[in-house]
């Protein structure tokens, strides 16, 4: 049996331990319950865009996301627009800033919405949905050691009378999280370090209020570039460096329906769709061989 000294010594130190327990239970609590996800500026952490579907294909070339979350907590989302005919030739981003707490609160959402589950999720096809030449819904989320990709054709656009309990549940679940997504963000212009032009030769004829814009850069606009993916009779420029804030300047002055022409060959005009690249794309996609 142990000595009085020897009891009260080890009473002091198990309360020591535990005090020490209670001090550090929170910063532990949250190590352990926190969702891992990259922490590079040029990480995507969380994107949902939207694509596809009976639209002009310009409007499928300067498609952004609209919502697009970096490991570093920058958030871009598109910027407003004017509502007017013909509209800008580039479309606004703005950058904004979550801290960690709003991206865990974020993440841990999306894992109580079934978005970070293993294994595909099945939110129907065209057939079940009932509706035809819809755009598609795509989530990406990168966190707690998986790549989470979920498609969902027409969301929000029809009930649909084919869809199983199931589907409509996890179409729903989706449609929520998206939702819910902040959106009215505060925070500076986005300058893109790089942009996608498409280039389409010979353009067709200028609509009224078109206007005639020259390209700025040494870049010819009958030669450069690559073919766009896809088989598109386009070809995409990348414009990075010096040459952005030049391209952007320029850009100013012209709008969405101009024609372009090279310096020294007024005759012959180009129509660009315009698109600036986010922090992790690198460039034009290109076709495969």
């Amino acid at each position: 049996m142990p000595s009085l000294s020897t009891a009260m010594r080890i009473l002091l130190l198990t309360s020591a331990l535990l005090i020490a327990g209670f001090s550090q239970g929170p910063v532990a609590a949250t190590a352990r319950v926190a969702i891992t996800h990259p922490t590079a500026p040029g990480k995507v952490v969380l994107r949902v865009s939207s694509g596809g579907g009976f639209v002009a294909l310009q409007t499928n070339l300067r498609a952004l996301p609209s919502f697009t979350l970096y490991g570093d907590g920058t958030v871009i989302v598109p910027g407003a627009v004017p509502q007017i005919f013909p509209g800008p030739a580039i479309d606004p981003l703005v950058r904004s800033r979550l801290s960690e707490r709003q991206v865990q609160a974020l993440l841990k959402r999306a894992r109580q919405s079934g978005l970070l589950a293993r294994g595909a999720i099945d939110y129907g096809d065209m057939g079940s949905v009932g509706v035809s030449d819809g755009p598609t819904t795509t989530l990406i989320v990168n966190a707690g050691g998986r790549r989470v990709n979920r498609q969902a054709y027409a969301l929000g656009i029809g009930a649909g009378g084919y869809l199983s309990a199931r589907q409509v549940r996890a179409r729903q679940a989706l449609a929520r999280f998206i939702a819910a997504l902040p959106s009215k963000l505060s925070g500076a212009r986005y300058t893109p370090h790089a942009i996608a032009v498409y280039v389409a030769q010979p353009a067709a004829p200028a609509p009224a209020g078109a206007g005639r814009v020259v390209w700025p850069l040494r870049s010819d606009l009958a030669t450069a570039g690559k073919p766009a993916a896809n088989g598109l009779a386009y070809r995409c420029i990348t414009v990075g460096g010096r040459d952005v804030k030049t391209l952007l300047a320029r850009l100013r002055t012209a709008n969405e329906q101009s024609r372009w022409a090279v310096r020294g060959r007024a005759n012959r005009t180009y129509q660009l769709v315009v698109r600036p690249l986010l922090p992790d794309e690198p460039g034009c996609p290109v076709a495969t061989p």
